[in-house]
């Protein structure tokens, strides 16, 4: 009961004030063309505004207001049938930069050169190596050296200190290792410097190698490294000689009238072979 006479009452004031704003709008639009047809228009939505509306408040207002509303209305923007303008699309955001290339590693190489290398210098060239000197207290320096050639002739026919051996002896019986010349052959003198001289038919040099029996001329059995090899060819055709003693390996080269007389030198040889080991 109580809310219907609310709602009546709001009711008749709404209508009340709808009444005054169309008189108002009337007047105010009295004796105006045909181009404010639009106008009434407005006036008659403002007026269906009131009659729905629901606060006094906005009714107050509405029916107070001294500036006529057509000219509000008239400031709305007009219809349009064009197509609302195309909003540009966003620029496509700029692609990011590239990273930076990483700096190249450090190097501790020298820097590359185009100048052409320093040549080496050269190797100082060896020096041929002497005879070796040997230092034996039972012979002389003339035999010490006469002894040396022995041994190393042997070394490069490829005979071993058993072959050396064999041959020292022999030289010693045979000349007491000296390179001797003969009386009976007067050419021998011409190819040695040594005092010692023997007169046993042709027999010459360090080893008495006979120039009748084939060893070679007379020339070539004066000279020491010679003869020393002619001694060792012959060694090494006598089968099984390395088994043999040095004075039965001797004999079976020089074939002596005193066959066991060699063995007295195997001693010395021996000594000969140690010294010239210890001083190569």
């Amino acid at each position: 009961m109580h809310f219907a006479k609310i709602l009546e009452g709001v009711t008749g004031t709404v209508r009340s004030a709808a009444a005054g704003i169309f008189q108002r709008s009337s007047n105010f639009l009295s004796g105006e063309g045909e181009h404010h047809r639009v106008r009434r228009l407005a006036v008659v939505g403002i007026a269906a505004a009131v009659f729905t509306g629901t606060g006094a408040t906005a009714v107050w207002a509405i029916s107070n207001t001294e500036e006529p509303l057509v000219e509000t209305a008239a400031a709305a923007p007009a219809e349009t049938t064009e197509a609302p303008a195309t909003t540009a699309p966003a620029p496509a955001p700029a692609p990011a930069p590239a990273p930076a290339p990483a700096p190249a590693p450090a190097t501790t190489e020298a820097p590359a050169t185009t100048e052409a290398p320093a040549a080496p210098a050269p190797s100082p060239e060896k020096a041929p190596a002497g005879p070796v000197d040997i230092d034996v207290s039972d012979i002389d320096d003339e035999q010490e050296a006469n002894a040396v050639t022995i041994i190393e002739t042997g070394k490069e026919m490829g005979f071993d200190e058993q072959g050396w051996a064999v041959a020292l002896a022999t030289a010693m019986q045979e000349a007491k290792l000296y390179n001797a010349a003969s009386e009976a052959v007067p050419e021998s003198f011409e190819y040695t410097d040594s005092d010692v001289t023997y007169s046993d038919h042709d027999s010459v040099g360090i080893f008495q190698q006979r120039t009748s029996m084939g060893w070679g001329s007379i020339e070539e059995l004066m000279d020491v490294s010679t003869s020393a090899s002619k001694f060792y060819g012959a060694l090494e055709d006598v089968d099984g000689w390395q088994n043999m003693s040095i004075a039965e390996a001797a004999q079976s080269v020089q074939i002596s009238a005193f066959p066991d007389y060699y063995a007295q030198w195997e001693g010395l040889a021996w000594d000969i072979i140690d010294a010239y080991k210890s001083a190569s």
